[in-house]
């Protein structure tokens, strides 16, 4: 074998292996919210983290109580998103469901001027102005814009709210890279305040519990956060290939 052609066949091979590789191979914080259904608005989430000697994924601290869609979970319908091992919901704009699969963290938001302490996620303190666009017909959908003079939108959430909702906002990685229209927007992590409840789409933790968490992720661990109906985590893991140790979730 001529050493040209073996360079094309490892190069082929390297392709493979790396198209084939877990989603999560290069993350060490993961977490996982798991609600008793499709339809289910309230959930859990357990944290886990890689460890350094075994590289295998260590659970961290008690499970949390979460506030999901206030009709459940939806499969990712997002450009990109991988196909779903188990029929179920299909996520769309308005449809008050959680998108059920891996999404990023990619920044926080809050009304403070600064980043609460020990949390080192990027931070931007949101404005009166600031908006997230709603409106699947807008060229702006499932941006994060401020608004000056007549928007060209329908429909936007503000970042700023008289309630402690979006006090600390997390904005995941759904829908923004090749943003599809109607595939749902203004996906985040947030405060769930007192009474607590259901959300339009978001996942939603205590202010203490969502504190909590913020202080333990690390933006250089590349933390995802995976979040599918407890019954379906065996075939998502399989599918996925993501990491065995996630199982132990799905016993009593």
């Amino acid at each position: 074998m001529t050493r040209s052609r073996f360079g094309g066949l490892l190069a082929t091979l390297l392709t493979a292996i790396t198209a084939h590789a877990s989603p999560v191979a290069d993350s060490q914080q993961l977490l996982v919210v798991l609600g008793d259904s499709w339809e289910a608005s309230r959930g859990q989430l357990v944290r886990f983290a890689r460890a350094r000697r075994t590289d295998r994924f260590q659970r961290v601290g008690p499970a949390l109580p979460v506030w999901l869609g206030r009709s459940g979970l939806a499969w990712r319908t997002d450009a990109g998103a991988p196909p779903p091992p188990l029929p179920g919901p299909l996520k769309r704009e308005g449809d008050g469901r959680a998108p059920a699969g891996l999404l990023s963290l990619d920044e926080l938001w809050g009304y403070a001027e600064q980043a609460p302490t020990s949390v080192k996620l990027p931070y931007r303190q949101a404005t009166p102005l600031d908006r997230c666009v709603d409106d699947a017909a807008s060229p702006l959908y499932n941006q994060l814009v401020q608004e000056a003079g007549p928007p060209p939108w329908r429909s936007a959430e503000a970042l700023r709210l008289a309630t402690d909702h979006y006090k600390y906002l997390v904005v995941l990685g759904y829908n923004r890279t090749l943003v599809r229209a109607g595939a749902g927007s203004c996906i985040f992590l947030h405060v769930a305040p007192p009474p607590q409840g259901p959300t339009a789409g978001c996942t939603a933790l205590s202010e203490a519990d969502l504190l909590s968490v913020l202080r333990w992720l690390r933006p250089g661990a590349r933390p995802l956060l995976l979040q599918v109906p407890r019954a379906a985590l065996p075939a998502v893991v399989t599918a996925w290939q993501l990491p065995r140790e996630l199982l132990t979730l799905t016993r009593p």
